[in-house]
This record gives structure tokens, sequence and C-alpha cells, in this order.
């Protein structure tokens, strides 16, 4: 509430993304009609479209602040370390532009490991209506980098294979071939498609000129990896919004928001990236 009302009272825009209880209990003592409601199960959706999302409403905004309570029940442990790591990271992102966040971790119900883990990726924590700095915060760089271990091991069987690509029209012919059968749902394939192109595309240019594609599917994904022999030296790739007049950097930006996951390692070595889409599109929560 305090936090809510200063924002209105210095004429900021305010978003409200949190559960359908809180929400109500917001509407009920603000008793305003400038405070937008979102529902926090479709916002906290992906990693990259919630992080675009935000920059969008800045971009429309003077000045933001956005209460925000991140849904965290029904994720596996690959979902929980990725939402995880947007904790961390969006306070890169955002650095530079005029909005602030309050994260609400409910810890009657949140797991004590995630509520311990935001103090690691919050720089700063709510006492009462005054905030301190956190004694856990971990620096964004530091706190990826230890996310960042090695890929588990491709299956054994059922993964189709493109090695040694040299142009994105078999690249996207192989994911339109192979990414159906493999339970990707019909409404995703354009998505699929334009990313892995995207991440091809950054191969291709970067990566020697030429790369290996992979798809398989778990019980829960989808997955494509792509791998080259181009090396990165940015913990962020892909979580920077690029500038929109430049000619570079769109490309890891656009296929965050396509995919449910991506998740990038460099330097194992060459580059090696994932995208993963949900089988079974997105979940109730």
């Amino acid at each position: 509430m305090p936090f809510a009302v200063e924002g209105l009272e210095q004429g900021e825009t305010v978003l409200a993304i949190t559960s359908d209880t809180n929400a109500e209990l917001l509407r009920e003592r603000l008793d305003r009609e400038d405070v937008a409601f979102l529902p926090a199960a479709s916002w906290y959706d992906s990693p990259g479209r919630a992080l675009a999302a935000v920059h969008r409403y800045v971009d429309r905004a003077t000045s933001l602040r956005v209460i925000g309570e991140p849904v965290w029940s029904g994720l596996d442990p690959l979902e929980t370390a990725e939402w995880g790591r947007y904790e961390s990271v969006i306070n890169v992102s955002l650095a530079n532009v005029d909005a602030r966040l309050l994260c609400g971790y409910d810890s009657r119900v949140v797991p004590a490991a995630i509520v311990d883990d935001a103090r690691r990726t919050h720089p700063q924590l709510m006492v009462g209506r005054d905030s301190e700095p956190s004694g856990r915060y971990a620096d964004p760089v530091e706190y990826c980098a230890a996310l960042d271990e090695p890929f588990p091991a491709r299956p054994n069987t059922a993964v189709e294979e493109l090695t040694d690509f040299l142009d994105l029209a078999t690249v996207r012919g192989f994911v339109a071939l192979h990414a159906p059968p493999a339970g990707l749902p019909p409404g995703r394939l354009d998505d699929l498609v334009v990313a892995v192109n995207e991440v091809a595309t950054n191969a291709i240019r970067h990566g020697g000129g030429r790369g290996d594609l992979r798809l398989w599917s778990t019980d829960r994904r989808v997955v494509c990896e792509v791998a080259d022999a181009g090396h990165g030296n940015d913990t962020f790739l892909g979580f920077r919004r690029p500038d929109p007049h430049g000619e570079h950097g769109h490309g890891l930006w656009i296929a965050r928001q396509l995919v449910d996951l991506l998740e990038i390692r460099t330097n194992q070595p060459g580059t090696t990236i994932r995208l993963h889409i949900r089988r079974q599109g997105r979940p109730e929560r």
C-alpha cells in the first residue's frame, strides 16, 4: 500500500501484477482507477516476455512503479533457476530507466529456498515502510555465473540432428519438419522457427560461418540446441534491450520473447544455446 500510494502521489504510473486475492485487497483499499492491475500468471509466463513487457510500459510512462508477485508454483528446477536469473538480471536491464519495482514473496506459501534466494537477487529489502540494503545481495554477474553449469547431456535416442549447417533456409526447414512430431503445440511453430533462425544467424555471422542444430523433446518441453565455434563475453546476452534504431543486437532479444526459456553457455568450448517451448502450451497456475 505505501509503495503504491507514494507512486500515485508523485504522478507515477503504477502497475500491480499480483495474485487475484492481493489485487482485490489493493482495489478495496486504494479505491482508485489509476492503478493498472495485470494477472500475474500471464505476466510471469516467460522471462524474456516479462522483461520486454516492463520495457514497453517504461516507454509509455514518464515514471513507472511496479508491484510484482512472481509465480513460483508448478515450476521444475530449470524454470525455477531461470526465473531466479530473471530476478537478478532485471537489475541490469532496467538500471538506466525511470522505474522502481517491489517484488512480493509470501513466505507462507513460497518455498524457503526461493525466499532466501530473493535476498540475493534484490538489492533492497522492505522492512515495514522503509527499505534497507540486503546483506545477501549478489552482483548479477556473479549470480548468473553460478547458474551457468554445463548443460545436462542430451537424450541418447530420439535426437534429430542437422550438423554443419551453412544456410538459414536449411535450418528453418529442419525445425519446421521435426518440431511438430516432437510434440510442439501447433500454434507455436512460427515462434520456434523464427527464434531458431535468429540464433542460427548469430552462429553464421559470429560463430565461424556454420553450426550444428539438434532437436528433441522432454516430458515438458521441445528443445532446440544451436552450437557454434564462437565465444561470447557478455553475461546478459539477449537480456539487454537493443537500441531500436541500431542494426545489431536484436536477434537474442527477439528469440527470448518467442520461446519460453532460452539458455546460453559460452566457452565450453564455443557457444551453445538451448531454446525451450512447452509441449502443453502455457500451464494453468
